[in-house]
């Protein structure tokens, strides 16, 4: 739990030294990754309390999508008041390297964000290196160091999506 402590400080410090005009986009980013993203990912905090915590940050299910919540849903999309921003919240089995591993995934995208963007407030939020590792391969990925990889993963990496839609995806992976 120390260790959750540790990186969601990081992470809020990080993006709250951001210069005056993209204050706003940067703390729902923030929020999004310190009261969601990460506690659901790193196991801190379950699907319905995942859900919650974004209705908190003023995230609703979108206008078009009225069916109920089933009771063992696996996935939703939330969208912010204003219509700028969605999480996605995801969580099931797949197989990773030929082993069955629990995959969880967390995801905030914007038609206004682009990939860029991203990973300007990545390399902010997950710049510690005590913490997090960057790959020369791919500038855009930050893989969580922690002393148990053959227990699980935890990585967060900035994509672009068909559609020009860019999102910062947070991924744990428990084997």
């Amino acid at each position: 739990m120390r260790s959750v402590f540790v990186v969601v400080s990081g992470v809020v410090a990080g993006l709250t030294l951001v210069p005056l005009p993209s204050v706003a986009q940067d703390q729902i980013v923030a929020q999004v990754l310190t009261a969601v993203c990460l506690p659901y990912v790193n196991r801190g905090q379950s699907f319905e309390k995942a859900i919650r915590a974004a209705r908190d940050l003023d995230f609703r299910r979108p206008v078009a999508d009225r069916a109920p919540l089933e009771d063992w849903a696996s996935e939703v999309e939330l969208i912010s008041r204003d219509g700028v921003w969605r999480v996605r919240l995801d969580e099931g089995s797949v197989e990773h390297e030929g082993v069955q591993a629990y995959r969880v995934t967390c995801s905030i995208s914007s038609r206004r964000a682009s990939g860029r963007s991203l990973a300007n407030l990545g390399r902010r939020a997950f710049r510690n290196e005590d913490y997090w590792a960057r790959g020369p391969e791919n500038l855009w990925r930050w893989d969580r160091r922690h002393s148990r990889p053959d227990e699980y993963s935890l990585f967060v990496e900035v994509a672009d999506r068909p559609g020009g839609v860019a999102a910062m995806v947070v991924t744990g992976a428990y084997f």
